[in-house]
């Protein structure tokens, strides 16, 4: 493994498709394995995960204080644990909003927060209200989402991405989404703790090489107001990166839209719709010899035909606006050729695909 930042990435090393890994839920017919199936029209949907602990396990109603039980739990069983800790009625209404009715006249201590599970509930009112009803001010579908590997032993993670599926904006521009890294699989204060880009095109981060090995990785995904969260490709692993040449400039990027326009015998026209395909050609290393010429003979190797990786071009930004705007899923097409220049120094030629 070689140590640089900005040279790009080929990131074909996923531990979540090559390792033990798991996910925080899952929605019915939205399987975890969508996530390593190559096919991004195949997604994964979350099911909705409440993760309640020491900090945010109390419940405060007429100056009493109840404790809901730790642990991890659907909308329907943190409701049947509320329930059965404060003898009181949590439900949740059409508009997704917990509800919660006493069974007589009393008060909401909204005003006491000490480990209070009111902002997992969506309730953020900081004084106390009286009455026998009352309904939360957001909506709430998960307190956090996650993917996690567990690789068995310490490993370096320098890259990361969540994608939708191809020609869909992400359904999370507004979630928070970190990489995190920990050697134990408890995660109050993990040992690396990395946010993610965020936009419609998904959520990256391409971390310093000389992060901290660990053994389990997880991205975490902090978007409570979603019902929907779905997602298509996730990737956490380590990638090929050349020290000493990068891929040279005055390659192309060419947006394709694969739409048929036909006519009719009386000539009006009508568009066959296609999907938008986005390819990268006239790719170029140059120089490359030694560890590198057998570190990207072993990629193109593995890799072969329809085998899609990761490209991360420009990690650190230098020549783009956003990590997004230079990462891409793909795969390669046509041939790869290493072309000899001299003595031990040879030059790597190829062009990709983006995978629909």
């Amino acid at each position: 493994m070689t140590t640089s930042n900005k040279n790009s990435r080929f990131c074909f090393n996923n531990w979540v498709s090559n390792g033990t890994f798991s996910v925080s839920s899952s929605a019915a017919g939205y399987s975890a394995d969508n996530l390593v199936s190559g096919i991004r029209s195949k997604v994964w949907q979350t099911g909705g995960l409440f993760e309640i602990d020491a900090t945010n396990n109390k419940v405060y109603i007429n100056a009493t204080t109840y404790t809901v039980a730790v642990g991890s739990y659907t909308v329907a069983t943190l409701i049947t644990a509320f329930n059965a800790a404060t003898s009181q009625t949590l439900s949740r209404n059409g508009a997704g909003k917990f509800v919660i009715t006493l069974g007589g006249a009393g008060t909401f201590n909204f005003g006491t927060s000490t480990n209070a599970i009111w902002t997992a509930l969506g309730f953020l009112s900081v004084a106390d209200v009286a009455g026998t009803v009352a309904t939360a001010d957001e909506r709430r579908y998960s307190t956090s989402e996650w993917i996690k590997v567990d690789l068995g032993f310490p490993q370096i993670a320098n890259f990361a991405a969540l994608i939708p599926p191809s020609n869909t904006a992400a359904s999370f521009p507004t979630a928070t989404i970190s990489l995190q890294g920990n050697n134990t699989d408890t995660w109050a204060a993990p040992a690396v703790d990395l946010p993610m880009e965020v936009s419609s095109n998904g959520a990256f981060v391409a971390p310093d090489v000389t992060t901290s090995p660990c053994r389990y990785w997880r991205i975490k995904i902090v978007d409570v107001k979603n019902s929907a969260l779905t997602a298509a490709v996730a990737y956490m692993g380590d990638s090929v990166i050349n020290t000493n040449t990068n891929v040279a400039t005055e390659f192309s990027r060419v947006r394709q839209d694969t739409s048929q326009r036909l006519s009719s015998e009386g000539g009006q026209l009508y568009i066959q719709r296609g999907p938008r395909v986005m390819t990268l050609s006239n790719m170029n290393v140059y120089f490359l010899k030694a560890q590198e010429l057998t570190d990207m003979e072993q990629l193109v190797y593995d890799l072969g035909t329809g085998r899609p990786f990761f490209i991360c071009i420009d990690p650190e930004q230098g020549v783009s606006s956003s990590l997004s705007q230079m990462t891409h899923y793909v795969e390669v097409e046509g041939d790869v050729t290493f072309s000899h220049v001299l003595a031990s120094y040879y030059n790597l030629s190829f062009a990709l695909r983006e995978v629909l």
